[in-house]
């Protein structure tokens, strides 16, 4: 099943076993795999974790089909707290999606978020642009 789910991502150049740099994303490209993400949260009943993200995003993530109640959506108040939010959420193994949004990482923090989405067999995405924050006055 592995390899089924790895040839049909690897075609459009996302690798759904790691987040590594090839696989990072901009805004406008959460829209081009929302079909693919509908597929693989309904392969299994466990939650699609969003971390980092918009209320935007969960709207787009609703609108494709994938249900509200197994949307987890974590903020994150600083880019430390989402990368420690994204590897703990790879590493429980409760999720089938992991969605974070995040700013430039480490090379050490790219390859512990691939390591820990291999061990645990989630699919993981990472998308680079971080939502804009509205004004506070």
């Amino acid at each position: 099943m592995r390899n089924q789910f790895g040839n049909q991502f690897n075609d459009s150049g996302f690798d759904i076993w790691s987040a590594a740099p090839e696989l990072s994303a901009s805004q406008t490209d959460l829209e081009s795999v929302l079909p693919r993400l509908h597929a693989l949260s309904l392969r299994t009943h466990q939650w699609v974790t969003v971390i980092g993200a918009r209320r935007e995003v969960i709207e787009q993530l609703v609108a494709a089909g994938i249900s509200r109640t197994r949307i987890r959506w974590v903020h994150g108040r600083n880019q430390d707290e989402r990368e420690w939010a994204t590897e703990q959420a790879l590493l429980a193994g409760t999720s089938s999606l992991v969605l974070s949004w995040l700013g430039d990482m480490s090379p050490r923090m790219q390859q512990r978020l691939k390591m820990a989405s291999k061990v645990s067999h989630t699919h993981s995405f990472v998308f680079n642009d971080l939502p804009s924050l509205p004004p506070l006055h």
